[in-house]
């Protein structure tokens, strides 16, 4: 974990610590593939979050994340939550085919109706009630999920769904390693 941020943190929950990561996180500049407190895609930012308030890695897509971790529907407001962008029909968005009902999108939230839209040119906090209008009518639906805490700590015991993370990801996850033992 960061040096400056452990005493800020220490008594926060792990959802609150989420929160407080995901909303650090504002203004990263966006690149696909990327996790890290400089820049990230948007499935990164929430596995950058995890990792941080957890101390569990994964680094997985969005759709992974929605199909795996987070599959709690109706959460509670005290559990870690995010929203999940499911296209409707194939599309190519970039240089990447999307299968209909896959997610193309997440976005962790980190507040009521608040959540940190990771998306070009950098991530920003916006209000969730603002984005479903769009989405929708680009033929999204828009799902909010909370997480299955047993599924990310099995999977990060497991060493499990951790695929080319950054090396500044691998540094806070060897910290906070290093922390425990």
């Amino acid at each position: 974990m960061l040096e400056a941020e452990k005493e800020i943190v220490a008594e926060l929950s792990e959802a609150e610590r989420y929160r407080y990561f995901l909303g650090r996180m504002q203004f990263l500049k966006y690149e696909s593939g990327k996790e890290n407190l400089l820049s990230s895609d948007c499935s990164g930012a929430v596995c950058l979050a995890l990792l941080l308030s957890t101390g569990c890695a994964i680094r997985v897509t969005a759709d992974t994340l929605f199909k795996k971790y987070f599959t709690k529907r109706n959460p509670d407001k005290s559990d870690i939550q995010a929203a999940f962008f499911i296209t409707l029909y194939d599309r190519k968005l970039g240089n990447r085919l999307y299968k209909e009902n896959e997610v193309c999108h997440v976005a962790g939230v980190c507040g009521r109706d608040v959540v940190l839209n990771c998306v070009e040119p950098f991530s920003e906090l916006r209000s969730l009630s603002d984005m479903k209008p769009y989405y929708q009518a680009n033929d999204y639906r828009v799902i909010v999920r909370g997480l299955d805490r047993e599924a990310l700590q099995k999977a990060s015991e497991d060493n499990v769904d951790l695929f080319g993370p950054d090396y500044e990801f691998e540094q806070i996850r060897n910290a906070i390693d290093g922390e425990r033992g």
